[in-house]
């Protein structure tokens, strides 16, 4: 983005691989046994949330004959970083504990992915887990004829064990050997693990839609499919979306609410746009961006939906001389953030999602503010980052951040029990220290990472738990085809 004005929001602190991590010494109980007892990790440093980041690892993904830059997708679950692509899905612990895992997405050589998701943070039965969902063709064998599928998995965060899984067969819609060719959009519900996503046909039928959309849960290992409708987001079984065309993409201007079990469309509200996309999710609504030329100027509306009850709140857009595809994220709290998709954005809004109500704004036109690329939000913060270097906004109010400021109610001391000036003070360049007596490892160098792929220009991250964040990297002249970057909390 094309830096146009002052930019007062303050650098998110990155650094090379952080500092020294404060330990103690492991002795045996009692001290009568002449066996030292079993040495356990050190804690993983968190702070909720997370102001300041240090680079940690650097993992180089190689290039594979399936994906491309644009099919690989990273993420951050719990204190697990995520990288995901048509391979599967790879997870490491932030701080080298355990060993890493990867969960291919499906065992037979007759299926080919077409599309996919990105890694989904969700919890089931207190653990945190990683929900995802490939799109796939599967080719006929016997007496089974070919089919699409969308396959749904669940995989606890800490060891890569599958919880869950489910294959949705897409031939009600689609027909015997016709499968999706696209994922418009995803949304979950983190409490329940459900999941429902936005499936392109490869070839669009009367059934289908121009879109349709395919619902999971993991509980009940059942899924089900929902003719022309664009989900923007699900809770408790309910799914809130829009209309997904014909089958030649025509008469998307309604917003929908549905059972997502049966699939029967419960609500409508007609909003006479020319044009609706789904644009995200919070803990409690949905969102909905539209957009239609009245004299000559846009009518850009954000629309904010109860999901549990259907109530909308539109919100006007500021911006009225080019149509706006607002893209939201939730912080996993009270806050939504929603501006005009990455790279360039021309207005950002603030939204309460308790009430679905606008509590602050402002567009590229202000005086003394850039709007900055939205990367990611939680617990309060936003996440973002402007041509000169990445941002932190206070998700309640707009307000910049000053890097590792906290407010009056948090704490300064991280969870692992280091001093705040051991750990928001890292020291560029230098490496975690080893100490095997006690299990502690080096990220920097463990589980394939090699800190010499990080270019040590620090950029907002994409994915955040109160654990550190994650981004991914041009890799450069090197031979990966991208490069994950894994960053410890350091304020």
């Amino acid at each position: 983005m094309v830096a146009t004005a002052a930019v007062t929001a303050a650098v998110v602190l990155l650094a090379g691989c952080g500092g020294d991590d404060k330990k103690s010494d492991a002795r045996s109980a009692g001290g009568e046994s002449s066996a030292p007892a079993t040495p356990s990790a050190p804690p993983v440093a968190s702070f909720d949330p997370p102001k300041g980041f240090a680079a940690v690892s650097a993992f180089g993904v190689p290039r594979n004959a399936k994906d491309n830059e644009y099919s690989l997708t990273s993420g951050m679950v719990g204190q697990t970083s995520l990288m995901a692509g048509k391979f599967g899905i790879t997870g490491r612990n932030i701080a080298a504990q355990g060993q890493p895992w990867t969960v291919p997405p499906a065992e037979s050589e007759t299926t080919t992915i077409t599309a996919m998701t990105e890694p989904m943070p969700v919890q089931l039965d207190g653990k945190d887990v990683v929900a995802i969902a490939y799109v796939q063709s599967v080719t006929g064998s016997g007496t089974q004829k070919a089919k699409g599928q969308v396959l749904f998995q669940w995989i606890d965060a800490a060891d890569g064990k599958k919880i869950a899984e489910v294959a949705a067969d897409l031939t009600p819609l689609l027909g015997a050997g016709q499968t999706g060719d696209n994922i418009v959009s995803q949304a979950y519900d983190a409490a329940t693990g459900q999941i429902v996503v936005g499936v392109h046909p490869d070839t669009p039928t009367p059934q289908s839609g121009g879109i349709f959309s395919v619902y999971a849960d993991p509980k009940t290992q059942k899924s089900s499919l929902i003719p022309s409708f664009e989900p923007a987001g699900v809770l408790n079984g309910v799914v809130a979306g829009l209309n997904g065309g014909d089958a030649g993409g025509r008469g998307a201007a309604t917003i929908l609410i549905a059972d997502a079990a049966t699939g029967k469309i419960t609500k409508q509200f007609p909003t006479k746009q020319a044009t609706l996309y789904g644009a995200g999710h919070g803990s409690k609504r949905a969102y909905v961006s539209g957009s239609t030329v009245v004299n000559d100027n846009y009518n850009n509306v954000l629309y904010s939906i109860d999901i549990a009850t259907g109530a909308v709140v539109p919100i006007k857009a500021q911006v009225v001389d080019h149509p706006i595809k607002f893209r939201c994220l939730g912080d996993e709290a009270n806050a939504v953030v929603c501006a005009e998709g990455m790279g360039n954005s021309s207005e950002i809004l603030g939204i309460d999602d308790t009430t679905g109500k606008k509590t602050w704004g402002y567009t590229d036109k202000a005086a003394n503010r850039l709007v900055p690329d939205v990367t990611a939000a939680f617990h309060g913060v936003i996440y973002g980052q402007t041509e000169a270097q990445p941002v932190l906004l206070d998700a309640a109010t707009g307000n910049d951040i000053p890097a590792g400021a906290p407010t009056p109610s948090e704490s300064t001391s991280p969870s692992d029990g280091s001093t705040p000036s051991e750990s928001s003070t890292p020291t560029e360049g230098s490496t975690p220290s080893q100490d095997p007596g006690l299990g502690a490892t080096d990220p920097g160098s463990a589980n394939g990472s090699d800190m010499s792929l990080y270019n040590n220009k620090p950029e907002s991250p994409t994915a955040v738990t109160k654990y550190g964040g994650v981004y991914t990297q041009g890799a450069g002249d090197s031979s990966f085809q991208t490069v994950l970057i894994a960053l410890k909390p350091t304020a």
